[in-house]
């Protein structure tokens, strides 16, 4: 698979530390102990990739998971008339190469990085290495599939809802609900445009702007150039059940 100007990492054992420090069940190197997370490390190879930069496209032949070390990672499908959908975001701790990980398929979307981007690649071999060494990693990438299936099928829900502010207000609550963070305060959902959030909901900007300026007016969020909070999660589910 072409990785255009991604270039091996001198040292990925200095990699490791903002994975370790993030989120739940959802990372797959953050359940592991250190022989485990040193074995994984050993059996993988370190990657950058520039903005924009691909680390899989959709219809190409598979081979294994991309495990983020550092930024921000894009999941995107190829609509209808050309169009493309933005399905997620992925952080440090995610990984892209879902949902077939074995076997021979080939890729339902695309991945690629937001900004620079570290990524650990494991190839099918290193995947069925590591299931046969370390019960541990075993059981974190089931959990991890779990969290992702759990994840389109929020997206599917998303995209059923039948106006854009439901559609949104959905995204943005599921979000909050995957962050891994404490829901009776403030809780950050790093870097979401408002292009981007058009691209999840199937919205156009300018409807997006619209609901996000109520929300934050009402101080329910907060936006910024570089992040959105969430101030008042119980106030955002309520708009739901208006």
């Amino acid at each position: 698979m072409g990785r255009g100007h991604a270039h091996e990492v001198a040292d990925p054992g200095e990699r490791c530390a903002e994975v370790q420090g993030a989120g739940t069940g959802r990372y797959v190197l953050k359940a592991l102990d250190k022989s485990d997370l040193d074995l994984v490390m050993r059996t993988g190879r370190v990657a950058t990739y520039q903005n924009r930069e691909h680390l899989l496209r959709e219809g190409e032949p598979a081979n294994g998971i991309h495990i983020i070390l550092s930024g921000i990672v894009e999941s995107t499908h190829a609509g209808t008339q050309g169009r493309e959908l933005m399905l997620a975001t992925w952080e440090a701790g995610d990984f892209v190469g879902a949902p077939y990980i074995l076997g021979d398929h080939r890729h339902s979307w695309s991945a690629r990085a937001l900004g620079r981007v570290e990524a650990l690649h494991l190839d099918q071999d290193a995947i069925r290495r590591l299931i046969a060494q370390s019960p541990s990693f075993a059981v974190a990438l089931i959990e991890c599939l779990g969290f992702k299936g759990e994840t389109y099928s929020m997206l599917a829900q998303t995209l059923a809802g039948q106006k854009a502010a439901e559609r949104l207000v959905l995204l943005l609550v599921k979000l909050c609900e995957n962050a891994a963070q404490d829901e009776n305060g403030p809780i950050s959902l790093g870097r979401l445009t408002q292009a981007n959030l058009a691209r999840m909901i199937g919205a156009t900007r300018q409807s997006i702007s619209l609901i996000l300026n109520r929300l934050q007016d009402e101080g329910i969020i907060a936006t910024g150039p570089t992040k959105m909070v969430v101030n008042d999660l119980s106030a955002l589910r309520k708009q739901l059940a208006d």
